[in-house]
């Protein structure tokens, strides 16, 4: 697996369950889960990026 991919993933698992349990609850908001998910995603696009080219 090429570096940052394990953020990504991880990213938008975390985003997902922000949003599931934000959609299915009525009190409960997790800001903190999709704000953290936006922020791995972004991290592992950037490595991503910078990781050298695939032979």
């Amino acid at each position: 697996m090429r570096p940052g991919v394990g953020w990504i993933l991880a990213g938008i698992a975390l985003v997902g369950a922000g949003l599931a349990v934000t959609f299915l609850s009525n009190a409960v908001v997790w800001y903190g889960a999709i704000v953290v998910g936006i922020i791995w995603i972004v991290r592992g696009s950037f490595r991503l990026s910078k990781a050298p080219p695939r032979r």
